[in-house]
């Protein structure tokens, strides 16, 4: 009996020269052997930052915050990720970022249509793209380790283990299933002749892909003994460093800043 290969982890993605945000837009796969994260944070000082930003930026926060965080965003993805990466995270932010002050430039219904839609869109860029790095910059055995001490319960833990997992290989498939499309002529101005008929060719193998990876990281789980009885071994340390100080500062101040205009009042 053969063994099948198993989907790739955000770690073998990297290890291949590839990331969830390479993957994200559009990148082809690099030489082997790139390099770990230059963030070496523990994985709850990350979140902790991916949730204040979340919030500011999905929230009432001025556009001096967000762009503020949308710098940050770019800073973090400049130490652990591709340069084709950073370049094409710059110019989605840069482009919304112009269009919401098209209604200064040009005061017309037009211009506040689309700087309401680049609003919005900006900071969902923002949310997404900080999002993809704490997923390629954390492991899910440090993450898992992480969850084990701070006591959270199995309800928690199993799917985010299972969606660190499946999230890469979904972007992973996507990306393979538009690479065949293009190959085939199903790209360019056939896209936009047949709209419908293009979402169906990438939808329907994008699904079928899922749902055998699905499958396949339902077992290696089972296999491992995901969702046993007793806590896992923990085989990761875990400890407070200077790079959990600075996010934890950089968070902080994030909240300073938000609060300032409350305090203001």
């Amino acid at each position: 009996m053969g063994v099948e290969e198993s989907p790739a982890s955000p770690q073998e993605l990297a290890r291949e020269g590839r990331s969830v945000l390479d993957a994200a837009f559009g990148g082809r796969p690099g030489p082997r052997g790139a390099a770990a994260p230059r963030v070496r944070a523990d994985p709850r000082s990350k979140f902790i930052l991916l949730l204040v930003c979340n919030v500011l930026v999905m929230g009432m926060a001025s556009n001096r915050a967000v762009g503020l965080i949308a710098v940050l965003v770019g800073a973090l993805i400049a130490l652990d990720e591709p340069v084709r990466v950073l370049i094409s995270y710059t110019a989605i932010t840069a482009v919304f970022w112009g269009l919401t002050q098209l209604p200064l430039w040009w005061p017309s219904g037009v211009a506040v249509f689309f700087g309401v839609v680049a609003y919005w869109l900006l900071r969902f860029a923002i949310s997404l793209s900080l999002g993809a790095w704490f997923v390629t910059t954390t492991r899910v055995s440090t993450l898992l380790a992480a969850l084990n001490q701070l006591r959270a319960p199995r309800f928690l833990t199993i799917p985010l283990a299972v969606l660190f997992r499946f999230v890469p290989v979904a972007l992973d498939e996507a990306r393979g299933v538009m690479e065949a499309m293009r190959l085939r002529g199903y790209s360019g101005s056939y896209l936009w002749r047949h709209p419908l008929d293009g979402i169906e060719k990438l939808v329907v193998p994008v699904l079928a892909a899922s749902a055998r990876s699905a499958d396949e990281l339902s077992a290696a789980a089972l296999i491992r003994g995901l969702g046993g009885g007793g806590r896992p071994t923990v085989v990761d340390r875990l400890r407070f460093g200077a790079a959990d100080a600075v996010l934890l500062a950089l968070s902080a101040g994030l909240v300073v800043l938000a609060l300032q205009p409350v305090w203001g009042r």
